[in-house]
């Protein structure tokens, strides 16, 4: 089976580093991705968070397209509660004029931090949470350049010969008949999402609008993967990047990327070691050998060819290593 592969870049901050090191870190593996022949590469959204250096995935986005050749570049998401429908139109315009057919612009409906950050993002105020859908609609609007309620206004650049991908980020149902509805492709974070989830993609299918902003379904599995000579190492080398997952899932700001050795010793008679345990399960591990199986296991599983690929490592070369593997 040919697999269409994508990275998903968190640019993880590592315990001991910092984001400038973190940054420069995304920028090299942009590169190698090109030149490895991946389909994409997107960036995620996160503020007030140790764990993430990356706040603007629009401004990595725009600076990894200028530093490479053939792959798509793309955001992994712009949270839309945070800003406005019309600006978001109008850079994404923007990188997809100067960049044709190489820009997707990646949209969800989380919050991108905890609280504080997301009050910050919104000018102190309680941000909107009933009109993400509403922005969702005056995206396209202004992206396909159509009237929206009954306004003269446009968003520039006008005219544009090449419109940017957009897709639907989520882990559910509501977000699959969410991206079915107005046409868009949708990505499904396995990863972070409860159980196998093997009915979302016939749900998005069926439901799918053909006369929404594209005329094709385009359905996509998000994983997290870990690759290493042995089978245990795989393992082992993700505990750092599961441990972040933990403490997502308790609504807890995820702290930089700790060594295997400091994470085993957390869970010594620990009552979160089941939790880590059942999200360590989730992640895709192998060795060289064995990987390309084990996804082609997961797109027969979700009825896709379409992978975006998470790794976060403590050790970079973990990190390299692991995404080398799966194209090489």
């Amino acid at each position: 089976m040919e697999l269409k592969l994508s990275i998903l870049d968190q640019t993880p901050i590592i315990k001991g580093s910092n984001a400038a090191l973190a940054l420069q870190n995304s920028l090299t593996l942009a590169k190698m991705a090109d030149e490895l022949g991946y389909h994409s590469i997107l960036y995620s959204e996160h503020h007030g968070v140790e764990a993430y250096g990356s706040s603007s995935p629009e401004i990595l986005a725009a600076t990894v397209l200028a530093n490479t050749k053939n792959i798509k570049v793309g955001t992994g998401g712009i949270m839309l509660r945070n800003y406005s429908a019309f600006k978001i139109a109008e850079w994404a315009k923007m990188l997809a004029t100067l960049y044709p057919n190489r820009f997707i612009l990646g949209l969800g409906k989380a919050p991108g931090g905890l609280k504080d950050a997301v009050l910050a993002l919104n000018g102190h105020k309680l941000p909107v949470l009933n009109n993400i859908n509403e922005k969702l609609e005056e995206i396209i609007a202004y992206v396909k350049e159509q009237d929206y309620k009954n306004t003269d206004l446009f968003a520039q650049p006008s005219h544009v010969s090449v419109l940017p991908e957009i897709t639907w980020l989520g882990s559910g149902e509501n977000s699959a008949k969410e991206a079915a509805k107005y046409g868009i492709s949708y990505s499904m974070a396995d990863f972070i999402a409860d159980g196998s989830n093997t009915e979302i993609q016939k749900i998005y299918q069926e439901e799918f609008n053909q006369f929404g902003y594209r005329n094709r379904p385009s359905f996509q599995a998000a994983l997290s993967v870990s690759v290493a000579e042995t089978q245990d190492q795989a393992r082992y080398n993700a505990f750092g990047m599961v441990y972040q997952f933990l403490e997502s899932r308790k609504i807890l700001a995820p702290s930089m990327l700790k060594p295997s050795e400091e994470v085993e010793a957390l869970f010594d008679n620990n009552e979160d070691k089941k939790l880590f345990n059942a999200l360590l399960d989730k992640v895709v591990t192998g060795t060289p050998e064995t990987i390309h199986s084990k996804l082609e296991e997961k797109a027969l599983q979700y009825g896709t060819q379409d992978l975006v690929l998470l790794s976060n490592m403590f050790r970079e070369e973990d990190r390299i290593f692991t995404y080398k593997s799966l194209v090489e």
